[in-house]
C-alpha cells in the first residue's frame, strides 16, 4: 500500500472532522479539574477509527485484528456519548464489558501466563476468563487515565505498536500496524499544538477508550497468535499499569471513590515540575517508557523470562516508593 496516499487520506479525515466538530460544537470545555484553559475539539478518535475501517474494508489483514477493530465501534460510540453527556462510571464499565467478553469467547482467552525457568508453566485454569476480563478492563482504564497530558496517550501507543512490530515476523500484521502508526503520529502532531491553535484536537474518550481496547487485545493477540512470551509483552504497558494500580490503591486506602477522576497521576505531577509544559512532560515520560521497555526486553532475552517477571514486580515496588516521595 502506498503510504503517501494513506497519509493524505488521514489528513483529509482529520480536517473534515475538525470542520464538522466546529459546526456542531464538539468540544472539550475547560473546568476546575482539566488542565487546558480553552475549549478544544475532542473528536480525533472518530477520525482514527474511520481510517481503520476504510483500511480493513479495502485490504485483507488478520481476521483476529479486524475483529478487534470491528467491535471497537462499541467503545467509539459510548466514548463519543461520554464526551457529550458524561456517562456514569457504571454505565461505561457495562459498555466496555460486552465487546471484551465477546472477543474473549472468540479466541482471545488467556489460558496461561507462559512457561518459565525454575517454576515451569503458570496455567490459569478455570480463572482464565475472569483473569482476561479483569486484565483487559484494567488496561482500557489505565490507557484512558494517561490521556490527561497532550500527546502522551498517542506517544505510548506509538511506542507499544512499534515494539510489537519489532517482536513479530508476520508481514501482514506488521503492515497493518505500520498503517496504524500514521494516524497516531498525525494525531500526536495536532494534539501538541498550543491550546490557542484552532487546529488543536484531542482524541476524546472515544479515542482513548478505543486505543486502550485495541492495545489490550493487540498484546493478547501477540501472545496467542504470534507466540510471543508474556515476559516480553508485560513491559510494553508498564507505565499505564503501574500508574493505574498506584492511583487506584491509594484512592481505596484513602476511602475515596476510585473511579472519581483527579490530577494525582504521575504525569500530572511531572507536568507541575515542568511548569505545565505538556511537550516536555510528554517527551520526558516517553523517553523513560522506551528505556524501560528496552531494558525489560534485554532482561527477558539475555537473562531469563522468570527474571523478567520478577523485575517487573520489583520495578513496581520501586515505582510505589518513588510515588510516595513525590506526591505533589
Amino acid at each position: 500500500m502506498n503510504f503517501i496516499y494513506v497519509t493524505i487520506l488521514y489528513f483529509a479525515l482529520i480536517f473534515l472532522t475538525i470542520v464538522l466538530s466546529r459546526r456542531y460544537s464538539f468540544y472539550d470545555f475547560p473546568n476546575d479539574r482539566k488542565i487546558h484553559k480553552n475549549k478544544v475539539i475532542n473528536t480525533a478518535g472518530l477520525s482514527l477509527y474511520i481510517f481503520l475501517l476504510i483500511i480493513i474494508s479495502i485490504y485483507e489483514y488478520s481476521y483476529e485484528l479486524e475483529l478487534i477493530i470491528s467491535y471497537g465501534i462499541i467503545l467509539i460510540f459510548f466514548g463519543f456519548l461520554d464526551d457529550r453527556i458524561s456517562l456514569s462510571a457504571s454505565i461505561k464499565i457495562i459498555c466496555i464489558f460486552f465487546p471484551v467478553i465477546f472477543l474473549i469467547f472468540n479466541g482471545f482467552e488467556l489460558k496461561s501466563l507462559g512457561d518459565y525457568e525454575i517454576i515451569g508453566s503458570i496455567g490459569l485454569g478455570k480463572l482464565s476468563i475472569i483473569f482476561t476480563l479483569l486484565s483487559v478492563g484494567l488496561l482500557i482504564n489505565a490507557y484512558n487515565y494517561t490521556d490527561g497530558i497532550d500527546g502522551l496517550l498517542s506517544s505510548l501507543s506509538i511506542t507499544l505498536i512499534s515494539y510489537i512490530i519489532f517482536l513479530i515476523d508476520n508481514k501482514d500484521v506488521i503492515n497493518l500496524l505500520y498503517l496504524f502508526l500514521i494516524p497516531l503520529i498525525i494525531n500526536l502532531i495536532f494534539n501538541i499544538l498550543p491550546s490557542s491553535n484552532a487546529y488543536k484536537i484531542f482524541l476524546g474518550d472515544c479515542g482513548s477508550l478505543f486505543l486502550g481496547f485495541f492495545l489490550s487485545f493487540l498484546i493478547i493477540y501477540t501472545n496467542i497468535y504470534e507466540n510471543i512470551h508474556p515476559s516480553y509483552l508485560i513491559w510494553s504497558c508498564w507505565y499505564p499499569v503501574y500508574d493505574f494500580l498506584y492511583v487506584t490503591f491509594k484512592r481505596i486506602l484513602n476511602k475515596k471513590n476510585f473511579y472519581q477522576p483527579d490530577n494525582s497521576h504521575l504525569h500530572h505531577i511531572i507536568l507541575k515540575k515542568f511548569k505545565n509544559n505538556h511537550l516536555k512532560t510528554m517527551i520526558f515520560i516517553s523517553l523513560i517508557n522506551i528505556f524501560i521497555i528496552f531494558c525489560g526486553f534485554l532482561i527477558a532475552k539475555n537473562i531469563g523470562q522468570i527474571y523478567s517477571l520478577l523485575s517487573f514486580v520489583l520495578l513496581y515496588l520501586a515505582f510505589w516508593k518513588i510515588r510516595e516521595k513525590i506526591k505533589s
